[in-house]
Protein backbone atom coordinates (compact mmCIF):
# COMPACT_ATOMS: atom_id res chain seq x y z
CA UNK A 1 0.00 0.00 0.00
CA UNK A 2 2.73 2.38 1.13
CA UNK A 3 4.79 1.51 -2.44
CA UNK A 4 1.70 2.12 -4.51
CA UNK A 5 1.26 5.97 -2.45
CA UNK A 6 4.82 6.82 -3.39
CA UNK A 7 4.53 5.27 -7.00
CA UNK A 8 1.75 7.70 -7.58
CA UNK A 9 3.31 10.71 -5.90
CA UNK A 10 6.00 10.24 -8.03
CA UNK A 11 3.97 10.08 -10.99
CA UNK A 12 2.50 12.99 -9.96
CA UNK A 13 5.85 15.23 -9.79
CA UNK A 14 6.52 13.78 -13.74
CA UNK A 15 3.46 14.55 -14.73
CA UNK A 16 4.09 18.54 -13.00
CA UNK A 17 8.11 18.60 -14.17
CA UNK A 18 6.90 17.99 -17.79
CA UNK A 19 4.20 20.74 -17.53
CA UNK A 20 6.85 22.67 -16.33
CA UNK A 21 9.08 22.06 -19.66
CA UNK A 22 6.61 23.27 -21.75
CA UNK A 23 7.02 27.19 -22.83
CA UNK A 24 4.42 29.48 -21.26
CA UNK A 25 2.66 31.60 -23.39
CA UNK A 26 3.37 34.85 -24.87
CA UNK A 27 2.77 37.93 -23.71
CA UNK A 28 3.02 41.64 -25.97
CA UNK A 29 5.69 42.38 -24.27
CA UNK A 30 8.06 39.89 -25.50
CA UNK A 31 7.68 41.52 -28.57
CA UNK A 32 9.48 44.96 -29.26
CA UNK A 33 6.78 46.71 -31.39
CA UNK A 34 3.02 46.91 -32.22
CA UNK A 35 0.30 48.29 -34.35
CA UNK A 36 -3.33 49.37 -33.33
CA UNK A 37 -5.44 47.58 -35.63
CA UNK A 38 -8.47 48.98 -36.38
CA UNK A 39 -11.19 46.35 -37.18
CA UNK A 40 -14.48 47.87 -38.63
CA UNK A 41 -17.90 46.65 -38.52
CA UNK A 42 -19.09 43.17 -37.29
CA UNK A 43 -16.82 40.19 -38.83
CA UNK A 44 -15.51 36.91 -37.41
CA UNK A 45 -12.29 37.11 -39.73
CA UNK A 46 -10.05 40.17 -40.47
CA UNK A 47 -7.04 40.27 -42.80
CA UNK A 48 -4.49 43.51 -42.87
CA UNK A 49 -1.50 43.29 -45.16
CA UNK A 50 2.02 44.14 -43.51
CA UNK A 51 3.45 47.59 -44.12
CA UNK A 52 7.51 48.00 -45.06
CA UNK A 53 8.45 48.27 -41.31
CA UNK A 54 7.41 45.46 -40.11
CA UNK A 55 9.70 43.34 -42.53
CA UNK A 56 12.53 45.16 -40.90
CA UNK A 57 12.02 43.92 -37.66
CA UNK A 58 11.36 40.33 -37.83
CA UNK A 59 13.99 37.99 -37.02
CA UNK A 60 12.55 34.59 -37.89
CA UNK A 61 13.64 33.18 -41.42
CA UNK A 62 9.50 32.27 -41.58
CA UNK A 63 8.62 35.23 -40.50
CA UNK A 64 7.15 33.54 -37.48
CA UNK A 65 8.12 36.23 -34.75
CA UNK A 66 4.54 38.28 -35.02
CA UNK A 67 1.70 37.47 -33.00
CA UNK A 68 -2.08 39.16 -33.13
CA UNK A 69 -3.61 40.01 -29.33
CA UNK A 70 -6.78 40.98 -28.34
CA UNK A 71 -8.22 43.34 -25.57
CA UNK A 72 -7.69 40.64 -22.94
CA UNK A 73 -4.25 39.88 -23.93
CA UNK A 74 -4.79 36.41 -25.76
CA UNK A 75 -3.29 35.98 -28.64
CA UNK A 76 -5.92 34.90 -31.16
CA UNK A 77 -5.53 32.56 -33.96
CA UNK A 78 -3.45 33.62 -37.37
CA UNK A 79 -1.92 33.20 -40.59
CA UNK A 80 0.47 34.53 -43.03
CA UNK A 81 -1.30 34.50 -46.08
CA UNK A 82 -0.42 35.77 -49.68
CA UNK A 83 -2.64 37.55 -51.61
CA UNK A 84 -3.36 36.03 -54.78
CA UNK A 85 -4.28 37.22 -58.19
CA UNK A 86 -8.36 37.49 -58.76
CA UNK A 87 -10.30 37.40 -61.66
CA UNK A 88 -12.57 40.60 -61.91
CA UNK A 89 -16.23 40.43 -62.38
CA UNK A 90 -17.23 40.36 -66.08
CA UNK A 91 -18.12 43.32 -68.16
CA UNK A 92 -20.62 44.05 -70.68
CA UNK A 93 -20.77 46.51 -72.93
CA UNK A 94 -23.32 47.89 -75.46
CA UNK A 95 -21.87 48.13 -79.21
CA UNK A 96 -23.09 50.44 -82.06
CA UNK A 97 -24.41 48.34 -84.79
CA UNK A 98 -24.33 49.13 -88.47
CA UNK A 99 -26.65 47.06 -90.81
CA UNK A 100 -25.15 46.16 -94.22
CA UNK A 101 -27.04 45.50 -97.56
CA UNK A 102 -26.61 42.81 -100.12
CA UNK A 103 -25.21 44.33 -102.96
CA UNK A 104 -23.86 42.06 -106.61
CA UNK A 105 -20.76 43.98 -105.76
CA UNK A 106 -20.53 42.37 -101.66
CA UNK A 107 -18.48 39.20 -102.14
CA UNK A 108 -17.22 37.62 -99.06
CA UNK A 109 -14.87 40.33 -98.44
CA UNK A 110 -16.38 43.59 -99.92
CA UNK A 111 -19.13 45.53 -98.84
CA UNK A 112 -20.54 48.36 -101.08
CA UNK A 113 -20.87 51.36 -98.23
CA UNK A 114 -18.86 54.28 -97.31
CA UNK A 115 -17.34 54.31 -93.97
CA UNK A 116 -16.75 57.52 -92.18
CA UNK A 117 -14.74 56.95 -88.69
CA UNK A 118 -12.99 59.61 -86.89
CA UNK A 119 -9.66 60.42 -85.70
CA UNK A 120 -9.77 57.59 -83.23
CA UNK A 121 -10.41 54.96 -85.75
CA UNK A 122 -14.59 55.19 -84.05
CA UNK A 123 -17.38 54.69 -86.85
CA UNK A 124 -19.72 57.86 -87.48
CA UNK A 125 -21.37 56.39 -90.09
CA UNK A 126 -22.00 53.61 -92.81
CA UNK A 127 -24.02 54.87 -95.27
CA UNK A 128 -24.93 52.41 -98.56
CA UNK A 129 -22.51 53.35 -101.88
CA UNK A 130 -25.41 52.76 -104.40
CA UNK A 131 -28.98 53.47 -104.73
CA UNK A 132 -29.71 50.67 -105.61
CA UNK A 133 -28.95 48.99 -103.02
CA UNK A 134 -31.04 50.76 -100.45
CA UNK A 135 -33.78 47.98 -101.36
CA UNK A 136 -31.59 44.72 -100.87
CA UNK A 137 -31.60 42.67 -97.39
CA UNK A 138 -30.05 43.37 -94.92
CA UNK A 139 -26.90 40.81 -95.20
CA UNK A 140 -24.45 41.61 -92.08
CA UNK A 141 -23.97 44.05 -89.29
CA UNK A 142 -21.09 45.79 -88.44
CA UNK A 143 -20.20 46.04 -84.65
CA UNK A 144 -17.76 48.86 -83.61
CA UNK A 145 -15.46 47.94 -80.62
CA UNK A 146 -12.96 50.63 -81.40
CA UNK A 147 -13.34 52.27 -77.94
CA UNK A 148 -12.24 49.22 -76.24
CA UNK A 149 -9.32 48.33 -74.88
CA UNK A 150 -10.03 44.64 -74.01
CA UNK A 151 -10.69 41.19 -75.35
CA UNK A 152 -14.61 40.34 -76.06
CA UNK A 153 -15.71 36.77 -75.63
CA UNK A 154 -19.42 36.77 -75.59
CA UNK A 155 -21.97 38.62 -77.80
CA UNK A 156 -25.76 38.94 -76.82
CA UNK A 157 -28.33 39.88 -79.48
CA UNK A 158 -31.80 42.22 -79.28
CA UNK A 159 -33.43 41.65 -82.89
CA UNK A 160 -37.04 43.44 -83.50
CA UNK A 161 -40.34 41.13 -82.85
CA UNK A 162 -40.85 38.05 -84.94
CA UNK A 163 -42.93 35.01 -85.65
CA UNK A 164 -39.21 33.06 -84.37
CA UNK A 165 -36.67 31.68 -86.59
CA UNK A 166 -33.82 29.41 -86.56
CA UNK A 167 -30.45 30.64 -88.25
CA UNK A 168 -27.05 29.93 -88.08
CA UNK A 169 -24.58 32.86 -88.12
CA UNK A 170 -20.84 33.60 -88.62
CA UNK A 171 -18.53 36.13 -86.52
CA UNK A 172 -15.53 38.04 -88.22
CA UNK A 173 -13.25 40.42 -86.79
CA UNK A 174 -11.09 43.07 -88.50
CA UNK A 175 -8.80 46.31 -87.62
CA UNK A 176 -9.80 48.10 -91.12
CA UNK A 177 -13.11 46.89 -92.48
CA UNK A 178 -10.93 45.86 -95.65
CA UNK A 179 -9.42 42.20 -94.21
CA UNK A 180 -11.68 40.04 -92.20
CA UNK A 181 -10.71 37.04 -90.16
CA UNK A 182 -13.24 34.35 -88.93
CA UNK A 183 -14.12 34.79 -84.78
CA UNK A 184 -16.62 31.50 -85.75
CA UNK A 185 -18.08 30.07 -88.29
CA UNK A 186 -21.37 28.65 -87.29
CA UNK A 187 -23.43 29.98 -84.00
CA UNK A 188 -27.19 29.58 -83.89
CA UNK A 189 -29.85 32.55 -82.83
CA UNK A 190 -33.12 30.85 -82.43
CA UNK A 191 -36.29 32.59 -81.01
CA UNK A 192 -39.48 29.82 -80.98
CA UNK A 193 -42.88 29.44 -79.42
CA UNK A 194 -45.43 26.32 -79.34
CA UNK A 195 -48.24 27.47 -76.86
CA UNK A 196 -47.20 28.43 -73.56
CA UNK A 197 -43.80 27.49 -73.92
CA UNK A 198 -40.82 29.33 -75.22
CA UNK A 199 -37.10 29.23 -76.71
CA UNK A 200 -34.78 31.47 -77.13
CA UNK A 201 -31.03 31.44 -77.59
CA UNK A 202 -29.75 34.95 -78.69
CA UNK A 203 -25.93 34.37 -77.12
CA UNK A 204 -23.11 33.91 -79.21
CA UNK A 205 -19.80 32.87 -77.14
CA UNK A 206 -15.74 32.53 -79.02
CA UNK A 207 -12.59 32.54 -77.84
CA UNK A 208 -11.47 35.94 -76.65
CA UNK A 209 -10.76 38.17 -79.42
CA UNK A 210 -9.47 41.53 -79.58
CA UNK A 211 -10.18 43.93 -82.70
CA UNK A 212 -11.65 47.02 -83.68
CA UNK A 213 -14.80 45.67 -85.77
CA UNK A 214 -16.73 42.96 -85.38
CA UNK A 215 -19.30 41.72 -88.05
CA UNK A 216 -22.25 38.87 -87.58
CA UNK A 217 -23.54 37.49 -90.95
CA UNK A 218 -25.67 35.29 -92.34
CA UNK A 219 -25.22 33.24 -96.04
CA UNK A 220 -28.04 34.40 -98.46
CA UNK A 221 -29.80 31.45 -98.59
CA UNK A 222 -30.11 31.85 -94.79
CA UNK A 223 -33.07 33.88 -92.96
CA UNK A 224 -31.52 36.74 -91.20
CA UNK A 225 -33.04 38.48 -88.28
CA UNK A 226 -33.30 42.27 -88.18
CA UNK A 227 -30.34 42.90 -85.07
CA UNK A 228 -31.24 45.94 -83.02
CA UNK A 229 -28.97 45.49 -80.30
CA UNK A 230 -25.46 43.99 -79.34
CA UNK A 231 -24.02 43.66 -75.63
CA UNK A 232 -20.63 42.65 -75.68
CA UNK A 233 -19.27 40.45 -73.09
CA UNK A 234 -15.68 41.64 -71.77
CA UNK A 235 -12.97 38.91 -71.09
CA UNK A 236 -12.27 38.66 -67.56
CA UNK A 237 -8.77 39.80 -66.50
CA UNK A 238 -6.51 38.64 -63.73
CA UNK A 239 -6.38 41.45 -60.98
CA UNK A 240 -2.58 40.91 -60.01
CA UNK A 241 -1.77 42.61 -56.53
CA UNK A 242 0.39 45.90 -56.84
CA UNK A 243 3.89 44.90 -55.51
CA UNK A 244 5.65 47.26 -53.09
CA UNK A 245 9.43 48.37 -53.88
CA UNK A 246 12.16 48.99 -52.26
CA UNK A 247 15.27 51.22 -53.68
CA UNK A 248 18.57 49.84 -52.22
CA UNK A 249 22.47 51.44 -52.20
CA UNK A 250 24.90 49.36 -52.06
CA UNK A 251 28.97 49.00 -51.24
CA UNK A 252 31.10 48.72 -54.17
CA UNK A 253 33.93 45.74 -55.10
CA UNK A 254 36.38 46.01 -57.64
CA UNK A 255 37.77 42.52 -58.80
CA UNK A 256 40.99 41.53 -60.15
CA UNK A 257 39.59 40.83 -63.62
CA UNK A 258 38.10 44.59 -64.10
CA UNK A 259 34.75 43.72 -62.94
CA UNK A 260 32.34 45.27 -60.12
CA UNK A 261 30.51 43.61 -57.92
CA UNK A 262 27.84 45.01 -55.47
CA UNK A 263 26.96 44.30 -52.69
CA UNK A 264 23.35 45.28 -50.62
CA UNK A 265 21.82 44.80 -46.90
CA UNK A 266 18.30 45.35 -47.23
CA UNK A 267 17.85 45.70 -43.33
CA UNK A 268 14.92 43.17 -43.16
CA UNK A 269 13.46 39.71 -44.17
CA UNK A 270 11.52 41.74 -47.12
CA UNK A 271 9.57 38.43 -49.34
CA UNK A 272 11.43 39.58 -52.10
CA UNK A 273 9.81 38.13 -55.31
CA UNK A 274 11.41 40.44 -58.27
CA UNK A 275 14.40 42.40 -58.54
CA UNK A 276 15.63 44.70 -61.04
CA UNK A 277 18.80 47.02 -61.71
CA UNK A 278 18.15 51.36 -61.62
CA UNK A 279 21.09 52.15 -63.67
CA UNK A 280 22.17 55.72 -63.29
CA UNK A 281 23.06 56.49 -66.88
CA UNK A 282 20.54 56.44 -69.38
CA UNK A 283 21.45 54.66 -73.04
CA UNK A 284 22.90 51.98 -70.51
CA UNK A 285 22.89 47.96 -70.79
CA UNK A 286 24.58 45.61 -68.01
CA UNK A 287 24.50 41.57 -68.24
CA UNK A 288 24.61 40.93 -64.35
CA UNK A 289 24.31 37.85 -61.96
CA UNK A 290 22.22 38.23 -58.93
CA UNK A 291 22.81 35.87 -55.80
CA UNK A 292 21.16 36.48 -52.27
CA UNK A 293 22.12 34.53 -48.87
CA UNK A 294 20.34 34.89 -45.36
CA UNK A 295 23.27 36.05 -43.61
CA UNK A 296 27.37 36.13 -43.60
CA UNK A 297 27.55 32.46 -42.64
CA UNK A 298 25.68 30.92 -45.59
CA UNK A 299 27.01 30.72 -49.06
CA UNK A 300 25.46 32.82 -52.43
CA UNK A 301 22.53 31.21 -54.53
CA UNK A 302 22.04 32.57 -57.74
CA UNK A 303 19.11 34.07 -58.36
CA UNK A 304 19.19 35.48 -61.94
CA UNK A 305 21.30 36.10 -64.72
CA UNK A 306 20.30 38.58 -67.79
CA UNK A 307 20.48 41.68 -69.52
CA UNK A 308 18.95 45.17 -67.86
CA UNK A 309 18.79 48.40 -69.51
CA UNK A 310 17.70 51.79 -70.13
CA UNK A 311 17.25 53.20 -73.25
CA UNK A 312 15.64 56.74 -74.30
CA UNK A 313 14.12 57.22 -77.67
CA UNK A 314 15.18 60.23 -79.93
CA UNK A 315 12.79 62.97 -77.75
CA UNK A 316 14.60 61.81 -74.93
CA UNK A 317 10.93 61.59 -73.31
CA UNK A 318 10.04 58.15 -73.42
CA UNK A 319 12.65 55.55 -71.66
CA UNK A 320 12.65 51.59 -72.34
CA UNK A 321 13.20 49.77 -69.04
CA UNK A 322 13.66 46.13 -69.01
CA UNK A 323 11.16 44.19 -67.37
CA UNK A 324 11.62 42.90 -63.53
CA UNK A 325 13.17 39.57 -63.00
CA UNK A 326 11.37 36.84 -61.21
CA UNK A 327 13.37 35.53 -58.40
CA UNK A 328 10.48 33.47 -56.51
CA UNK A 329 10.51 33.83 -53.23
CA UNK A 330 13.48 34.74 -51.55
CA UNK A 331 13.68 35.73 -47.05
CA UNK A 332 17.57 36.70 -47.76
CA UNK A 333 18.82 39.95 -46.30
CA UNK A 334 22.01 39.97 -48.47
CA UNK A 335 21.97 40.46 -51.92
CA UNK A 336 24.68 40.44 -54.41
CA UNK A 337 25.53 41.87 -57.94
CA UNK A 338 27.78 40.95 -60.28
CA UNK A 339 28.61 43.08 -63.44
CA UNK A 340 30.86 41.68 -66.35
CA UNK A 341 33.82 43.14 -66.85
CA UNK A 342 33.05 44.48 -70.29
CA UNK A 343 29.84 46.76 -68.66
CA UNK A 344 32.18 49.07 -67.91
CA UNK A 345 30.28 50.56 -65.53
CA UNK A 346 31.14 52.94 -63.14
CA UNK A 347 31.34 53.04 -59.60
CA UNK A 348 28.20 53.64 -58.05
CA UNK A 349 25.98 53.79 -61.09
CA UNK A 350 23.74 50.57 -60.04
CA UNK A 351 21.00 50.46 -57.39
CA UNK A 352 19.25 47.44 -56.79
CA UNK A 353 15.43 47.55 -56.43
CA UNK A 354 13.17 44.46 -54.86
CA UNK A 355 9.85 44.20 -54.64
CA UNK A 356 7.26 41.89 -53.27
CA UNK A 357 3.71 41.57 -52.77
CA UNK A 358 3.03 42.05 -48.91
CA UNK A 359 1.84 39.14 -46.80
CA UNK A 360 -1.44 39.34 -45.21
CA UNK A 361 -2.17 38.49 -41.50
CA UNK A 362 -5.86 36.92 -41.19
CA UNK A 363 -6.70 35.99 -37.76
CA UNK A 364 -9.69 35.23 -36.06
CA UNK A 365 -11.88 38.09 -34.16
CA UNK A 366 -12.07 36.11 -30.53
CA UNK A 367 -12.52 37.84 -27.69
CA UNK A 368 -13.03 41.54 -28.41
CA UNK A 369 -10.66 44.31 -29.64
CA UNK A 370 -9.32 46.84 -29.90
CA UNK A 371 -6.34 44.17 -31.66
CA UNK A 372 -2.89 44.64 -32.06
CA UNK A 373 -0.18 43.41 -34.52
CA UNK A 374 2.79 42.55 -32.52
CA UNK A 375 5.98 41.36 -34.21
CA UNK A 376 9.69 41.28 -33.89
CA UNK A 377 11.10 38.67 -30.84
CA UNK A 378 14.21 36.62 -30.72
CA UNK A 379 12.84 33.84 -28.63
CA UNK A 380 9.49 33.30 -30.52
CA UNK A 381 8.98 30.37 -31.83
CA UNK A 382 6.62 30.08 -35.18
CA UNK A 383 2.77 29.87 -34.24
CA UNK A 384 0.52 29.71 -37.28
CA UNK A 385 -3.02 28.60 -37.07
CA UNK A 386 -4.81 26.59 -39.95
CA UNK A 387 -6.69 29.80 -40.31
CA UNK A 388 -5.86 29.46 -44.07
CA UNK A 389 -6.93 25.97 -44.62
CA UNK A 390 -10.10 26.98 -42.22
CA UNK A 391 -11.10 29.27 -44.87
CA UNK A 392 -10.56 26.88 -47.67
CA UNK A 393 -12.88 24.35 -46.09
CA UNK A 394 -16.06 27.26 -45.51
CA UNK A 395 -15.64 28.02 -49.10
CA UNK A 396 -15.81 24.68 -50.21
CA UNK A 397 -18.82 24.63 -48.83
CA UNK A 398 -20.09 27.67 -50.17
CA UNK A 399 -20.75 29.29 -46.40
CA UNK A 400 -19.03 32.88 -48.17
CA UNK A 401 -16.95 33.35 -44.67
CA UNK A 402 -14.12 35.91 -46.69
CA UNK A 403 -11.66 37.95 -44.69
CA UNK A 404 -12.98 41.58 -44.08
CA UNK A 405 -10.05 44.58 -44.53
CA UNK A 406 -8.63 45.33 -41.37
CA UNK A 407 -6.26 48.81 -41.47
CA UNK A 408 -3.10 49.88 -39.77
CA UNK A 409 -3.16 52.56 -37.24
CA UNK A 410 -0.54 54.46 -34.73
CA UNK A 411 2.86 51.92 -33.89
CA UNK A 412 3.55 51.21 -30.24
CA UNK A 413 6.55 50.47 -28.71
CA UNK A 414 6.11 47.33 -26.42
CA UNK A 415 9.25 45.48 -25.15
CA UNK A 416 11.31 47.59 -27.25
CA UNK A 417 14.75 47.24 -28.41
CA UNK A 418 15.53 44.41 -25.68
CA UNK A 419 13.22 41.77 -27.42
CA UNK A 420 15.23 41.72 -30.61
CA UNK A 421 18.46 41.08 -28.50
CA UNK A 422 20.00 37.89 -27.93
CA UNK A 423 20.62 37.78 -23.88
CA UNK A 424 20.63 34.98 -20.82
CA UNK A 425 17.17 34.22 -20.46
CA UNK A 426 15.72 34.01 -16.96
CA UNK A 427 16.17 31.78 -14.41
CA UNK A 428 12.80 29.13 -14.68
CA UNK A 429 12.27 28.92 -10.77
CA UNK A 430 9.26 26.86 -11.48
CA UNK A 431 11.15 23.89 -13.06
CA UNK A 432 14.11 24.00 -11.10
CA UNK A 433 11.69 23.91 -7.65
CA UNK A 434 10.00 20.86 -9.08
CA UNK A 435 12.94 19.13 -10.42
CA UNK A 436 13.98 20.25 -6.73
CA UNK A 437 10.82 18.27 -5.29
CA UNK A 438 11.23 15.20 -7.77
CA UNK A 439 14.67 14.71 -6.62
CA UNK A 440 13.97 14.93 -2.93
CA UNK A 441 10.81 12.94 -3.93
CA UNK A 442 13.22 10.32 -5.44
CA UNK A 443 15.60 10.06 -2.33
CA UNK A 444 13.29 9.66 0.25
CA UNK A 445 11.45 6.85 -1.29
CA UNK A 446 15.74 5.14 -1.23
CA UNK A 447 15.51 6.41 2.16
CA UNK A 448 12.39 4.80 3.63
CA UNK A 449 13.62 1.16 1.49
CA UNK A 450 16.65 0.84 2.85
CA UNK A 451 14.99 1.59 6.31
CA UNK A 452 12.40 -0.93 5.97
CA UNK A 453 15.05 -3.22 3.98
CA UNK A 454 17.03 -3.12 7.66
CA UNK A 455 13.79 -3.81 9.92
CA UNK A 456 13.44 -7.08 7.77
CA UNK A 457 16.32 -7.89 8.45
CA UNK A 458 16.42 -7.21 12.12
CA UNK A 459 12.60 -9.53 12.00
CA UNK A 460 14.91 -12.31 10.53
Amino acid sequence: MIWSRWLLFLFALHGMSATATTEPAMTMDDFAYGYALDTPGVASVYAVPLPVDIYKFLQRQDLGDLRVFNAQGDAVPHALMRPAASTDTPQRVRLPVFPIRDSDDATSGNMAVRVNRDAQGTIIDIRDDLPSVKDKPVVAYVLDASKLDRALTKMTVQWSATEGFVTNVSVSASENLNYWWAVTTSATLAELAHGSERLMRNSIEFKPTKAKYFRIGWSKNSSGISIVGVEAELASQAQVPVPTWLTLEGIVENNKDGSERYVFDTGGRFPVERVNLLLADANSLVRATIYSRADEKTEWRQRYHGLFFRLNRNDAVTEFRNDPALVGRALDRLWRIDLAAENGAKSGAVKLEIGWIPDRVTFLARGSGPYVLAYGSIQARGSEQPVAELLRALDKHDNKVTPHAASIRERMVLGGEDRLQVGTPPLPWRRILLWAVLVGGVALLAAMTLGLTRQMKQTK
